[in-house]
């Protein structure tokens, strides 16, 4: 089976900044895939690439077997998406900003309800998707985001730093939805992190990213005997 994200020489610049600066990956289907790194070290770019919000300016990837490049609409179709910078309207509820997303990827309405249902349920809103998102907490937001990126049943799930600034109950929660979408839903996730812990915690593999190069590949035991991030 092709892997579900590849990346060959990929390349980022911003005039002199190289974000991402020649990265080779390959994160295989159904793995969990830690980035770790520091800040500025080119993580949220490259996932901005993947999830085709940014061009590359040199190299190629592909994400579910679509280049980044020239198939951005296939690949849209096919991922979910929580960045770390996501803006969610707070004069909505976590309700109507489900069924708008549903409806923006063209969901029936019968499979809205029926998803909405099932991504309520998966990341454990409960009764709070009906108030306004001015009133959620920052783990609840986080939490409605991930539902967001679910609605339509992507195939890889692309998660951005998902518990910066998180208390270690909300972290701990979100660590157990990443664990129960990979292992019951079958689903690829590529994770980003400062947190030597949370890819302990979640990764199959992890990266180590510095300077916008990938400076070390591995499991998560055989990458905590490298320098990290502080």
């Amino acid at each position: 089976m092709p892997a579900a994200i590849t990346a060959h020489e990929l390349r980022r610049s911003f005039g002199d900044n190289h974000a991402v600066d020649g990265v080779d990956l390959e994160v295989e289907d159904g793995e969990i895939y830690g980035f770790l790194g520091p800040n500025g070290a080119g993580k949220s770019t490259l996932v901005k690439v993947l999830c085709t919000l940014l061009s590359p300016t040199g190299g190629s990837a592909t994400v579910a077997g679509y280049d980044v490049a020239s198939q951005a609409g296939e690949i849209r179709l096919r991922i979910g998406v929580a960045l770390q910078d996501a803006s969610i309207d707070p004069k909505q509820t976590g309700r109507e900003l489900l069924r708008l997303q549903g409806m923006l990827y063209g969901l029936s309405k019968p499979n809205i309800k029926r998803r909405m249902d099932d991504v309520i349920g998966l990341v454990d809103i409960g009764s709070a998707i009906d108030d306004l998102v001015e009133s959620y907490s920052g783990g609840m937001r986080r939490r409605l985001d991930l539902a967001m990126s679910l609605i339509h049943k992507p195939l890889i799930l692309l998660l951005d730093e998902p518990t910066t600034g998180l208390d270690p109950v909300s972290r701990n929660d979100v660590w157990e939805e990443v664990r129960l979408l990979n292992s019951e839903e079958g689903m690829t996730i590529f994770l980003t992190t400062q947190y030597l812990e949370e890819a302990d915690e979640l990764a199959d593999r992890v990266g180590i990213i510095a300077n916008g190069r990938l400076e070390a590949e591995g499991t998560p035991a055989s990458s905590s005997g490298r320098s990290g991030p502080t």
